[in-house]
């Protein structure tokens, strides 16, 4: 028989459990550094390339692997990292010459990566004031302004963004996946669409081109707006996100319109020259230069006026300088690059957005010991015969580039192998390049100002303020109090807030994080976070950042003109454990020093601001 109240005992146990949670705010630390031949990576990518190569000749692989090759490239925002590749035993057929191994300086089809190509077009455009994304298309696009009609698409509502974002709500093909085409309906395997229960239609309205046309030819930029105006939209815009690859082949006609460029010269000028990407074009390469699968496939397909939405041939080393370029801001500037991180729509599912034209997937089961929601922005691209993904981790300033020629199935696999071997490890350097650098004890030399900073690492939450004195006044007790009216449990974090102060200096801020979040019904206002919540003569009460720069020494500073004198923390970007160090004999301030990694001294210019810190004249 059920002990009742050993029943309530657990059921109350397991509802605490359940209903509440760990907060642990996203980018705890700036973006680690990270070179080619550490030897942290060095261990994980040699493990990587047992594995992948061990599975590459095993006949229990997830993937057909006598007719899949495949190449992965691992860079930082500075340089790349690591590449391997692999060449399928058996491969297609080569018209111009030998086939020669897969490496990554192969050509290769990547498909829909080249919608992110036409997005940052666009946004070179804006940036050169030649276009706004809200403008409707038909501004750009002059034969849709005839086009609109009661039962068909109000091209009028419909922008740029919209387009670029997947939220335009038009369809998704024409000419493409048709089934009155032969060639279609042999992809799906039956012979005719009458077989299927499908039935006679009007000559007319057959597409008379398209990617898989029995005729073979790509369409024209006017049998596109001909054909495809005449059908109505599957949602009105800005309503529900939807895939569709003609609203890229509009926006390539956009730009050759604002630019009076062809599409191919657009991007060659404005990305591919800037960058430096000499192995990506929109012309086939020639065969052996190149990875053709032995399976049914587009190397040689001429896909014209879909070229905006999948018609880039590169190679990984190639996507791996773009991935770079977009990290380091090299076209973009930083505001515009944030902006195109974040979402324009959600999706079915909780961890998966869409972007412009991202797909941007969260998750929480990377890391073992957090429970860190991490942020992957993505692309991926499939044409017959190749798949493709682009990678970005902006957290970490890192990005991966995975190709497959053959079976598409090994992607997926290389992707999560790659993923979850090398992110923990990431991770690691990050906790220690900041538990190094920056945890410690801040803390002026002048026995006549007790103010103090302490500055503690714990893990994957990063840099805990475990003391804050200002005045010879307990200022964290009061801050927490503050910003925690309801006292539940929790501590002080420093956050780095991706803004440079001075030539080589980077702000964090302060914000008070609750330990455990209680369930507090349908909308929990727990998971809202707030900063700058508090001031006190126009300066922010968690304006309290640590400022990295290129400095041989660390100084705890003051803002010159804040009364409470909120410190802010000068500190270099390496070097930190040679500099002077003070025991804790010679502490003025009562901290156990045994604790602590690091302790600074404070400079003499330092020390004249503290002199005068707070005084009223």
């Amino acid at each position: 028989m059920v002990n009742y109240r050993e029943w309530l005992i657990s059921c109350t146990l397991f509802a605490s459990l359940v209903l509440s949670w760990r907060l642990e705010p996203t980018n705890p630390f700036p973006p680690p550094t990270l070179r080619a031949g550490d030897a942290a990576l060095d261990a994980v990518f040699e493990g990587l390339e047992d594995r992948i190569q061990q599975a590459a000749r095993s006949e229990s692989s997830p993937w057909i692997t006598d007719i899949t090759s495949f190449s992965v490239a691992v860079t930082a925002a500075s340089e790349s990292l690591w590449t391997t590749s692999h060449t399928a035993p058996s491969l297609g057929n080569y018209s111009d010459g030998p086939p020669s191994l897969m490496t990554d300086h192969s050509y290769f089809r990547i498909a829909s990566i080249s919608k992110v190509f036409t997005v940052l077009a666009l946004l070179l455009q804006e940036q050169a004031g030649n276009c706004n994304l809200r403008d409707p298309i038909t501004r750009h696009v002059s034969e849709l302004k005839d086009r609109i009609g009661t039962d068909t698409i109000d091209w009028d509502s419909i922008t740029l963004e919209t387009l670029a974002s997947q939220l335009s709500g038009i369809p998704r093909e024409y000419g493409q996946s048709d089934l009155t085409d032969p060639l279609t309906d042999q992809d799906y395997g039956f012979g005719s669409p009458s077989s299927i229960g499908l039935p006679p239609v009007n000559a007319s309205d057959v597409p008379p081109c398209g990617l898989n046309h029995a005729g073979y030819r790509p369409c024209t930029r006017k049998e596109i707006i001909d054909g495809f105006t005449k059908r109505p939209p599957s949602f009105q815009p800005n309503y529900k996100a939807t895939y569709s690859n003609i609203a890229f082949v509009l926006l390539g006609f956009a730009l050759e319109d604002m630019t009076g460029l062809a599409y191919a010269d657009v991007v060659q000028s404005t990305i591919f020259n800037p960058l430096g990407m000499k192995r990506a074009t929109m012309t086939k390469p020639s065969d052996s230069e190149g990875i053709i699968p032995n399976k049914t496939n587009d190397w040689s397909a001429d896909i014209g006026t879909y070229g905006p939405t999948g018609g880039i041939y590169t190679t990984t080393s190639d996507l791996a300088l773009f991935a770079r370029s977009i990290l380091t801001n090299k076209l973009l500037n930083q505001a515009t690059t944030n902006a195109w991180f974040h979402p324009r729509s959600y999706s079915s599912s909780w961890s998966f957005a869409y972007g412009l034209p991202w797909e941007i997937f969260r998750t929480g089961d990377i890391l073992t010991d957090s429970d860190r929601i991490q942020t992957i922005v993505t692309k991926a691209g499939g044409l017959h015969g190749y798949s493709s993904q682009l990678l970005l981790i902006p957290e970490y300033d890192l990005g991966l580039v995975i190709f497959a020629a053959g079976d598409g199935h090994a992607l997926a696999w290389l992707r999560e192998e790659v993923l979850k071997s090398l992110v923990p490890k990431v991770e690691e350097i990050s906790r220690s390049q900041v538990s190094d650098r920056l945890s410690g004890l801040y803390s002026s030399s002048d026995a006549n100002v007790n103010s103090s900073l302490v500055l503690e690492f714990q893990g994957s939450s990063g840099l805990i303020v475990t003391s804050w004195i200002s005045n010879g006044t307990d200022f964290l007790a009061h801050y927490a109090a503050m910003t925690n009216p309801k006292q539940r449990p929790g501590h002080v974090q420093l956050i780095p807030s991706n803004i440079e102060r001075g030539t080589n200096g980077q702000v964090w801020r302060a914000e008070f994080i609750q330990d455990e979040l209680p369930f507090e019904g349908v909308v929990n206002m727990n998971l809202v976070v707030d900063v700058d919540s508090f001031t006190y003569a126009s300066h922010s009460l968690e304006d309290s950042g640590a400022i990295l720069t290129k400095r041989s020494k660390a100084a705890l500073r003051f803002a010159e003109s804040s009364v409470l004198c909120v410190p802010k923390l000068v500190l270099e970007t390496n070097g930190l454990r040679d500099i002077a160090r003070r025991s804790s004999e010679d502490s003025k301030v009562a901290y156990n020093y045994a604790t602590m990694r690091n302790v600074y001294l404070l400079s003499a210019e330092t020390m004249s601001m503290l002199a005068n810190c707070g005084r009223q004249d």
